[in-house]
């Protein structure tokens, strides 16, 4: 992730903190737009959409001399913020590109522990009876290689869980949602839930890069997820004599169809118990953190603009939720006030 060999300087302003007047002194941003424009009097400009962690900016430089700037690269930013239209801008005054920088600057971090979360799968791999899917588990996640990878890879580009630890974060939520469903129908198999839960999206691992800013690999571009993970499992299985064929075309179906419909991208839909019900997990998983990062940061009690694909507005509940501690609080307090 990134370069940061070298020890790089902390970084003074985040796209969050920028504010009319503020002057920019070689702080580091990610180019994730780049266009050109002709002014009126026919002199050409540069467009950026510059980013970080928390967010993305636009940015011009009116006297713009050519010079390439490439899309997700680190610039040391020199300028102004400005307001124009109700917007808030940088006019550029110098770019200059930088090969060392601390990733964590620009793609935002899971607030879970990731190490954390490693261990509770590892204990839900370890309750699996049939000793063929739990070798299969264990194969994965006792590989120093893979687990390096899984701790850091997001979830997904933008949508959902789109941050570093996310994917691992997501596959967890998964796991534990299906499982509850799995307490209410006993003639689902255990087994088969915790192992689709675990590896329904280990595809992700190469289907996205995140050095600098999320985005698809060209083997993800290619291929997708679910088809790299489906072949990740099934290379994987090779060396396990003792899994049995029905049990790793039940995993890999549930791979296969975890989206749900051929409009999502899998290929199949799920026809078995285990398979739905990790979809529907997958789908809860995905789509309260979509709401929550939309909600998060925003003002309570009003409506919120979501994501160009949610097509609605949210609505942020100003009602909390109140902590056992809190609830001791008051308690002793109203004692005293008795006294």
């Amino acid at each position: 992730m990134g370069s940061p060999s070298h020890k790089t300087k902390m970084k003074k302003y985040y796209i969050s903190q920028l504010k009319e007047g503020i002057l920019l002194d070689k702080v580091p941003f990610v180019v994730l737009k780049r266009s050109t424009g002709v002014n009126k009097n026919g002199k050409v400009y540069l467009t950026l959409t510059l980013g970080d962690k928390t967010g993305s900016i636009s940015a011009k430089r009116w006297d713009y001399d050519g010079k390439e700037v490439s899309i997700g690269l680190v610039y040391e930013v020199t300028g102004k913020v400005i307001e124009f239209n109700n917007n808030t801008e940088i006019t550029l005054e110098n770019l200059m590109p930088i090969n060392h920088f601390d990733p964590s600057d620009f793609i935002p971090q899971g607030h879970r522990d990731p190490l954390s979360i490693l261990g509770e799968l590892r204990m839900k791999a370890s309750e699996v009876r049939d000793e063929g899917i739990k070798d299969l588990l264990n194969s994965f996640l006792n590989d120093e290689n893979f687990i390096k990878k899984f701790i850091i890879a997001p979830a997904g580009k933008v949508i959902h869980h789109a941050y570093i630890g996310g994917l691992i974060e997501h596959s967890w939520e998964v796991c534990k949602i299906a499982l509850l469903a799995a307490e209410m129908y006993p003639e689902m198999n255990r087994d088969l839930v915790i192992a689709g839960s675990i590896l329904h999206d280990i595809g992700k691992i190469e289907e996205l890069t995140y050095i600098t800013h999320i985005e698809y690999s060209t083997r993800g571009r290619l291929l997708g997820h679910i088809f790299i993970g489906t072949m990740a499992v099934k290379e994987r299985a090779r060396n396990i004599p003792n899994l049995s064929s029905l049990y790793l075309e039940q995993i890999i179906h549930i791979i296969l169809s975890h989206h749900g419909d051929y409009s999502t991208g899998s290929p199949i839909l799920p026809m078995t118990l285990e398979a739905e019900t990790v979809h529907r997990a997958d789908y809860l998983s995905a789509q309260v953190n979509r709401f929550y990062n939309i909600l998060k940061d925003k003002p309570e009690d009003r409506w919120i603009k979501g994501d160009n694909l949610l097509g609605r507005q949210l609505y942020k509940n100003k009602v909390k939720n109140i902590t056992i501690e809190e609830i001791l609080i008051s308690q002793i307090e109203r004692f005293e006030e008795e006294e």
